[in-house]
């Protein structure tokens, strides 16, 4: 089991008249080297939950063990899960800094006291895992398009070659192309090197199409939990959870009204509605 949960709650400012709960009795598991979506509508407790996984936060009652490391309120040594822990957060490339895209990769690695040449090899390791031609390498990142920058941000966690890779809202301000394409280099990224990839998202269809199980988050509680179609099983109670359900599911749920027998479960994509309803239309054709 790679990363386990146990009554987890966080009070931001606790004790002061301030006080606000962001997270409510949470207890889930997260199995390593599976790519894993979690959702919820603002202020559900997405942010916090994943700042906890990290150790960024302590939580104020609960824990979390990521692999060998257990995160607690008495906690004091947290630098396994910084270690073993990333987090690309909503517009990474905002925090680019470096004259060139491979200085600024490789800041991370320099600052673990690697030494010259095996931080060249996670520079050019951490490029090709993000879809980087080598020859953006010595060019500003700043004279890159927008879904070019983001892969400089994406790399430049790799380089520090997590064990578990966070992302928050990673293709937020990215056209629909550049999310898919980002989106596939991920996917690719957590077979190949069988990483745990935590995706937090408010949109159903973008973590539906990769995520192989989802958690949903509701004013700073797990409300449902399964892979995306017992998740979409839930149907109108997702809207009431704050989500908008995606549309070839709303679609679905309109044709079974008076379809006998309904489409069958499990459709997750517009592709899965498109060849269900081939199928159906090939039977009644032969029949």
């Amino acid at each position: 089991m790679g990363i386990v949960i146990e009554g987890l709650s966080h009070v931001y400012m606790a004790g002061t008249p301030f006080a606000h709960t962001a997270l409510q009795d949470v207890s889930l598991r997260m199995e390593a080297g599976s790519f894993i979506g979690i959702v919820g509508p603002t202020g559900s407790g997405k942010s916090t939950l994943i700042q906890l996984i990290a150790g960024l936060l302590r939580p104020t009652q609960g824990r979390v063990r990521v692999f060998d490391a257990v995160l607690d309120p008495e906690t004091k040594n947290r630098k396994p899960f910084r270690k073993w822990v990333s987090v690309v957060f909503q517009y990474p490339e905002h925090q680019l800094f470096e004259e060139t895209v491979a200085k600024d990769i490789a800041f991370g690695p320099r600052n673990l006291g690697l030494s010259p040449e095996e931080v060249e090899q996670r520079v050019e390791q951490a490029m090709a895992w993000a879809g980087l031609p080598s020859e953006l390498a010595d060019l500003s990142p700043f004279h890159l398009s927008g879904g070019q920058m983001r892969r400089v941000a994406l790399a430049g966690v790799l380089a520090m070659q997590p064990r578990v890779l966070i992302l928050d809202e990673p293709t937020a301000g990215l056209d629909p192309r550049g999310q898919r394409e980002l989106l596939e280099t991920i996917r690719q990224i957590q077979r190949e090197q069988k990483m745990t990839v935590i995706m937090v998202s408010h949109s159903m269809e973008e973590i539906s199409r990769h995520a192989e199980r989802m958690f949903v988050m509701h004013r700073g509680r797990l409300v449902a939990e399964g892979t995306p179609e017992q998740v979409f099983a839930h149907g109108t109670r997702l809207r009431e959870w704050g989500l908008e359900v995606p549309e070839w599911i709303v679609l679905a749920e309109e044709l079974n009204r008076n379809l006998h027998p309904p489409l069958p479960q499990g459709i997750r994509r517009e592709e899965d509605l498109a060849s269900s309803l081939l199928a159906r239309w090939k039977e009644g054709k032969s029949g």
